[in-house]
């Protein structure tokens, strides 16, 4: 995968649902599986940091673990937490 994908969306009615494709993409890994998630605040660098421990300036994906032979490494970013223009 060489591109971010959606786990988890909102629906129109506030419903958050999995995105069945993402779920795919994961169900097929057939290896072991490292996830990183990162979580806080809106606007302190979360998808800076995910991009640096993808090695990629922007974007972020699935990618072999860099220590870890036969090991998928799966970064998982977060929406930032407190961000009053999203009201739920």
């Amino acid at each position: 995968m060489d591109k971010p994908v959606c786990l988890i969306d909102t629906e129109s009615d506030g419903k958050l649902c999995v995105q069945q494709s993402a779920l795919q993409i994961l169900q097929q890994i057939q290896q072991p599986v490292v996830v990183v998630a990162v979580v806080g605040l809106y606007r302190t660098g979360k998808s800076y940091l995910m991009n640096r421990l993808a090695g990629q300036q922007t974007g972020f994906a699935k990618k072999n673990h860099p220590t870890k032979a036969g090991t998928t490494l799966v970064l998982l970013d977060t929406e930032g937490l407190g961000d009053v223009d999203k009201v739920m």
